[in-house]
């Protein structure tokens, strides 16, 4: 786009239209009093006014491969725009989960799907909890679910756009604006939030141009020396051999958990394996699920890393490193707060070529650094009362969509690793969602100007880790199933029966899509 004229960053190349409904053009130009919209023969005009500008265009039948012409300071040409079924995504971590990472149970599925005409555009929030101000989109690509491009996509709603899109033959525009962690209350404006519980003074603290921003660098910079303070001088070093004094563990499992003293830090979990045969440059790594974060190591080399502990730890690596013979594996983890190790019912092993060897059992552990406190709080900012009604909801009002797709509940039903919390670390528990959740729609769908049809997703059955079953989880998907029952022109896909006991990301989305579409359908009369 130019400088001088620039469109809303969800409107660009490739982008899907909602079919059958007038739409928006909006954006911004600093010297033209007019702009000029051109689509086919057709030729439409708007003012700038403070130097923006908004257009309404007719509405236009399923399409594919057109080309929208702006033309005002600067000429902006978008192409290969298509006009079919738009549906928003929103809610947390299991809506935003990528296709790449349920490959284990979707791999051949996913290998044979080429869906030009099914794409996504991800939404990334603009913090700005000023609501007398507009919080700018993010320019980000219209990605296609074809091969290379796919595995981006949201695992959940591009099995459910598939389904429908061989039910129709028609494109599929997804925009994904969920965001992992984000509570019920942050999907709301502050005078929806005002009659049912006072958050003003937390929503103030953040109303200054960045704060949000502001608050969410303070605090990496505070994790970031938490972590330091943990980690001393040549800490590789440990990587390349099994101490001494190591002590032997059984995983997986916790090595610190409620019935001992636990155990803040970092520390070191060593397996020595035999390879009987030579290594392949195809190798890969599967270290299960970790609390809380880890690099992980083969013969002093580092084959993967993650900063927290819900991802599966899925290390593809080349097997030069490898030799025939002996070869250890060294992770550094660190516990955040007090419990920690390997969760059970994950994968662990070690693959080269055809090769696989299981690494459970028998491990050797050494303590590194204890730390003086427990890591410092995260509060991301999709948790923050009104936040994601300001930056990813607000700022698409001008668009229309055929429905919406809502997956959240994990952040109100009780943090999963600290009952003693406050639930969610949000304002709102399982007991009042359905109320929260009715406000939250019927607000949507005013400020929309739609009826918005809307499919909840029931979460999966899910075993905290460390303290056991929390009821609050029970009681949400409770007030998921009975979501029809608040909230008109809405139907539920139930997902109780597609977990897995310690995995709160569990990978049958392609199920879990095919029973949204089916809700999906019903509720279009498909």
């Amino acid at each position: 786009m130019g400088t001088k004229t620039k469109l809303a960053g969800i409107l660009g190349n490739g982008m899907v239209i909602q079919r059958d409904q007038p739409f928006k053009i909006w954006g911004s130009d600093v010297e033209a009093k007019f702009v000029k919209v051109f689509l086919e023969k057709n030729e439409y005009v708007t003012m700038v006014s403070g130097g923006r500008f908004v257009i309404e265009l007719p509405a236009h039948e399923a399409a594919t491969d057109i080309t929208i012409t702006v033309k005002g300071s600067e000429e902006i040409v978008l192409n290969d725009i298509c006009f079919g079924d738009v549906y928003m995504l929103a809610g947390q971590s299991n809506m935003e989960l990528p296709v790449y990472r349920t490959l284990d149970v979707t791999s051949e599925e996913v290998e044979a799907s080429d869906y030009p005409y099914i794409r996504q555009f991800r939404l990334t929030p603009n913090y700005r909890l000023d609501d007398t101000k507009t919080s700018e989109l993010f320019e980000a690509p219209w990605v296609k679910a074809v091969p290379g491009d796919i595995m981006e996509i949201s695992a959940v709603g591009f099995f459910c756009a598939k389904e429908l899109y061989e039910a129709t033959k028609v494109p599929i525009g997804l925009v994904l604006s969920a965001q992992g962690g984000s509570t019920l209350e942050a999907w709301l404006p502050a005078d929806s939030l005002a009659p049912l519980k006072d958050c003003s003074e937390l929503i103030n603290k953040f109303k200054e141009d960045n704060a949000v921003q502001r608050f969410l660098e303070n605090m990496n910079n505070n994790i970031a020396n938490w972590r330091k303070a943990i980690t001393p001088e040549g800490y590789e070093e440990n990587s390349k051999a099994i101490p001494s004094d190591a002590v032997e563990v059984t995983l997986p499992g916790l090595v610190f958990d409620k019935n001992s003293e636990g155990y803040t830090g970092s520390l070191w979990l060593y397996k020595e394996i035999e390879l009987d045969v030579e290594p392949e440059a195809d190798s890969f790594l599967y270290v299960g699920e970790l609390i809380d974060s880890d690099i992980t190591y083969i013969n002093g080399e580092v084959v993967g890393r993650t900063e927290y502990c819900y991802p599966p730890r899925k290390y593809p690596f080349d097997g030069s490193i490898l030799k025939k013979g002996k070869n250890l594996i060294a992770v550094r983890l660190i516990i955040d707060h007090k419990y920690g190790g390997f969760l059970k019912d994950h994968q662990y092993y070690l693959r080269t070529g055809d090769t696989k060897i299981d690494i459970t059992g028998t491990w050797l552990m050494k303590k590194e650094t204890a730390a003086q406190t427990e890591a410092p709080e995260v509060i991301m900012g999709q948790t923050i009362p009104t936040a994601l009604y300001t930056a990813s909801v607000k700022p698409i009002l001008n668009l229309k969509f055929k429905g919406v797709w809502w997956y959240q509940g994990e952040s109100n039903a009780g943090d999963p690793f600290n009952k003693n919390s406050r639930p969610g670390k949000g304002y709102f528990e399982a007991a009042s969602y359905d109320k929260i959740f009715k406000v939250m729609i019927e607000r949507w769908r005013q400020d929309f100007k739609q009826e918005l049809p809307i499919v909840v997703v029931e979460m999966p059955d899910y075993t905290n880790p460390v303290e056991g079953w929390d009821d609050g989880w029970a009681e949400l998907q409770k007030m998921q199933r009975s979501a029809p029952e608040m909230v008109e022109n809405c139907r539920v896909a139930l997902g109780k029966d597609l977990g897995e006991p310690y995995e709160l990301h569990p990978q049958n989305k392609s199920i879990l899509g095919k029973r949204m579409a089916e809700e999906v359908k019903r509720l279009n009369n498909i």
